[in-house]
């Protein structure tokens, strides 16, 4: 954005002189920007609501609020606007305060004239334009550490974190807790026959199955290449096998595209007292295993 590019400054200010030197010090300027004032938090806020707005100057201390939480109720309401606290000289302490939790400057009312609020408008647009692009970009990468690129559900690093904390719940609470690990069987054919893009569409097609007919609470992971696991909080082990069956006979029963049909083997266990994260894990492997060995298409459990 540029200096000249701003469009509407919202003043929130109940102080009729101090108004007037705002608008007379934006006009000196020769800032073409529309300015709205209003005299209450709660107006302000109003107008935020049902308008655009690209900077709020806002007054600590107002008929309806007053102190650190004007600033930070006024942030609750628009955390995507600027925000330049106007203080006077006894509460320029507040102003810091302000700053640390989420203004982008503060301003002394007896210290500013036209010059110094019109940078400091332009420098507050630009440093809250890159305080978003910053937290979108963390975001992207926290989402993408804990997220399989291509099927979009939980990976391994997060399935750890999640079941961790479930193990600790069904510790506390003795609740049940049914782990099912399942491996799509002869998928190495499937990318020999059909190409791996084939694949890589059968690998999120089964996560969108999979996803679709789980409890909401039911965390389903892809533990790596084509093995998946759910983990079941608050579910037996005659349940979870239940579940199992559902899921096998849901996907041999399902058209992939171009003529193919795939299958799985699940291996289905539940928590035991002395369970830890590896122990449960493991026995949920080795029943997989063990459905491979007879034959494939087909549950164990341990």
């Amino acid at each position: 954005m540029s200096k000249s590019s701003m469009n509407t400054i919202l003043l929130i200010e109940d102080d009729p002189g101090d108004a007037l030197l705002i608008k007379e010090m934006l006009e000196y300027q020769e800032c073409k920007a529309h300015l709205v004032t209003v005299e209450r938090l709660s107006e302000g806020i109003k107008y935020l609501q049902q308008n655009v707005c690209d900077i709020v100057l806002l007054d600590m201390n107002l008929p309806d609020s007053s102190g650190l939480p004007t600033m930070t109720r006024l942030l609750d309401a628009a955390p995507s606007i600027p925000i330049i606290v106007l203080t006077g000289l006894s509460d320029e302490s507040f102003g810091t305060e302000a700053v640390k939790s989420g203004a982008q400057d503060y301003l002394v009312k007896g210290d500013i004239d036209g010059r110094i609020l019109k940078r400091a408008m332009f420098y507050a647009v630009e440093r809250k334009k890159l305080e978003i692009a910053l937290k979108q970009t963390r975001d992207l990468f926290e989402r993408q550490a804990r997220i399989d690129y291509l099927t979009g559900i939980y990976n391994r690093l997060m399935f750890t974190e999640l079941l961790e904390a479930e193990l600790q719940r069904a510790r506390r609470y003795g609740s049940d807790l049914s782990l099912i690990m399942f491996d799509l069987d002869h998928f190495k054919k499937v990318n020999d026959d059909y190409g791996h893009n084939m694949g890589d569409h059968v690998l999120k097609e089964v996560a969108l199955l999979v996803s679709e007919s789980i409890r909401a609470h039911d965390i389903l992971t892809r533990w790596g290449g084509e093995e998946f696991m759910v983990l079941i909080p608050k579910c037996d082990h005659s349940n979870a096998v239940i579940l199992a069956e559902k899921l096998r006979c849901l996907l041999e029963f399902h058209d992939f595209g171009s003529g193919l049909q795939v299958t799985a083997s699940f291996g289905v266990t539940q928590f035991r007292a002395d369970d830890h994260a590896d122990s449960f894990t493991v026995r949920s492997d080795q029943a997989l295993y063990k459905a491979k060995q007879n034959g494939r298409n087909r549950i164990e459990a341990l």
